[in-house]
């Protein structure tokens, strides 16, 4: 997806079947479409994490969460990239949906300090090498602002936010995704135990998706090419 502006290493295997053999003209049209459809809505071709989340930092200012009792929201900085502005609907200091902060306790964002110190970027962190940093949980990664994320899950601690001691927010996630601020997502922000197999959780609904910048491209070429059978 990285190839298409997401900012996201993500593999998507796409299958196109016509009964016209048109899978391969589609796939063209896809990809000499791709560059005018970024430049058009002022969207790098490659993008890291931090142009897609810098506005969403904690530091910028929290307010109370307004769907969940107990806990924090982001508050939004002035949009400062391209893939920003694009998925931003007010560039005025306000706070996103699904913006809500994890409350830590101290020792898990000690733990979080030490990675964002010493920790590799961007790859796993497995067995012994997650003893120097107090790890329990089987697999973390710390994102690299400079470079595009690993594939997005649907649990939440997989990922370190790439500057602050804390995992990622549903809506962070999303950004990753390039779902555009106005998407709401409902239901709760996770679960467990039998409610799995009753609930689909905000971090599942965003870590299941397709990346609708993509999507959108993938339409658009698909529309093209049966418009002119």
């Amino acid at each position: 997806m990285s190839h298409y502006g997401v900012p996201q290493r993500r593999q998507r295997f796409i299958v196109i079947a016509t009964r016209e053999g048109l899978a391969d003209a589609a796939i063209e049209e896809l990809e000499s479409r791709c560059a005018v459809h970024l430049s058009d809505r002022g969207i790098p071709r490659k993008n890291g994490v931090k142009s897609a989340l810098s506005d969403l930092k904690r530091r910028h200012g929290t307010t109370p969460c307004p769907d969940l009792n107990g806990f924090q929201s982001g508050i939004t900085s002035r949009p400062t990239t391209g893939l920003q502005k694009h998925l931003r609907t007010d560039f005025t200091a306000h706070t996103p949906d699904s913006h809500r902060f994890v409350n830590h306790t101290d020792d898990v964002e000690a733990v979080f300090s030490r990675l964002l110190a010493d920790a590799p970027r961007n790859r796993c962190i497995l067995g012994a090498e997650r003893e120097p940093f107090g790890l329990k949980k089987r697999s973390v990664t710390v994102l690299d602002g400079d470079q595009a994320a690993p594939t997005v899950t649907t649990i939440p601690d997989d990922f370190v936010h790439y500057s602050e001691p804390r995992v990622m927010t549903v809506r962070e996630c999303a950004r990753l995704q390039t779902f555009p601020d106005w998407f709401e997502f409902k239901g709760p922000y996770t679960t467990g135990g039998k409610q799995r197999v009753l609930q689909t959780p905000r971090y599942t609904q965003v870590g299941n998706a397709v990346p609708p910048l993509f999507a959108e491209m993938a339409g658009l070429a698909l529309k093209e090419v049966l418009a002119n059978v």
